[in-house]
């Protein structure tokens, strides 16, 4: 499957049960946070406390952003159309979530980032 011929249709169904356990919640979700989850992954082969640290970091975070994203729903309007980053089928809700998720994994890892700087200094 081109990753870039995905249509929303696609983009919203809901992600099997086990993956949510991972907050992908829609398989659009996954997009993004597969390889996320990957790299905690890979981090967690040298530093099981990093992972689950991180993780931790990506709930707290993801839970915070998902309450924000469902209340613009309710509220918000989504006449805006940012770059879609080739993902020229998906509809503006399905690019929003893709920019909210983005943000996300960057925030993750600036803070573990500076935690781990913080926790080398002591």
């Amino acid at each position: 499957m081109n990753i870039f011929r995905t249509s929303s249709s696609w983009f919203f169904k809901e992600a099997p049960v086990p993956l949510r356990l991972l907050h992908i919640y829609i398989r659009g979700d996954a997009i993004v946070l597969a390889p996320f989850i990957l790299v905690l992954l890979v981090i967690g082969i040298f530093s099981w406390q990093w992972m689950a640290l991180l993780f931790g970091i990506f709930s707290a975070f993801r839970s915070l952003g998902e309450m924000i994203y469902w209340i613009h729903q309710q509220f918000g309007n989504k006449a805006y159309r940012p770059y879609d980053f080739g993902f020229h089928k998906l509809d503006n809700n399905a690019v929003y979530i893709l920019y909210q998720l983005i943000s996300l994994v960057l925030l993750v890892i600036s803070t573990g980032f500076v935690l781990y700087l913080l926790l080398g200094w002591q």
